[in-house]
């Protein structure tokens, strides 16, 4: 298990608890210092999403369904859809809750060593041991037990990964939790950013990162919605990505 994978496993616990309960629309925008903004429009529901944007002036519209293993891309200006269907996960950016850290993943052995308290947050504590060859790496993490997000993780290379409470915030009138995340790495560099997190949607809406950038959800209207969306669009062409010389072989319109 590589320190990338790690960190990762970490970050996608702070980013959503039990969002698959709701279904909500947002603007999904990603600001970059001395750059125009780039928006996303996406509607989320229990492991699907829609994004529709513009991939190099032209509308797209991307689905993806954890449920069903499938993945389209549909250009709008071609009526084109691209599929792709795997039988691997299919990360829709926003996770389900995780109850133990070593959860679908076979690669890592969980230990829990009980509740303690940390931050002022009471968690469970939990040891990992990454098994590599011959030699084990092992790290420890605690997962707050109201919230089932990390609050705190420590690397078997002495990187140290922490969230900590800064109170409750109003984010564009949304009532939401505010943490630091403070990344020490083992060369002595820190790292510190700060996450808003919804109370309703359980997740993260809102992240600023040291270098500037950040990534919000905007305009979020939590609604039910229409089943249709998560399907490839009526008249579009379906072609399969999983052609390696690009032929479709059984191209659909629907």
């Amino acid at each position: 298990m590589k320190l990338s994978q790690l960190i990762v496993l970490f970050q996608l616990g702070i980013l959503s608890t039990c969002a698959d309960a709701l279904q909500f629309t947002a603007n999904a925008v990603m600001s970059t210092p001395g750059r125009a903004d780039v928006s996303t429009y996406l509607y989320y529901s229990t492991g699907r999403i829609r994004k529709e944007f513009f991939y190099y002036g032209e509308p797209v519209i991307q689905i993806l369904d954890a449920n069903k293993h499938i993945s389209l891309m549909c250009f709008t200006d071609q009526t084109l859809c691209y599929e792709n269907k795997t039988l691997e996960e299919i990360n829709i950016g926003i996770e389900k809750a995780i109850t133990t850290p070593c959860e679908n993943n076979s690669a890592l052995s969980c230990e829990n060593l009980g509740l303690v308290e940390i931050n002022q947050r009471h968690a469970v504590k939990w040891k990992i041991t990454a098994k590599e060859g011959e030699s084990e790496k092992v790290s420890n993490l605690w997962l707050d037990k109201e919230l089932n997000i990390p609050v705190k993780h420590t690397l078997f290379n002495g990187t140290i990964i922490e969230l900590k409470w800064l109170g409750d915030e109003k984010l564009n009138n949304r009532e939401t939790d505010k943490w630091a995340q403070t990344i020490k790495l083992a060369n002595g560099e820190t790292l510190e950013s700060f996450q808003w997190f919804d109370k309703e949607l359980k997740i993260s809406i809102r992240e600023t990162f040291p270098n500037g950038n950040s990534q919000e959800l905007q305009h979020i209207v939590v609604k039910e919605i229409d089943n249709k969306l998560f399907s490839m669009p009526v008249g579009y062409e379906k072609k399969s990505m999983n052609n390696p010389l690009g032929q479709t072989g059984s191209s659909v319109k629907k």
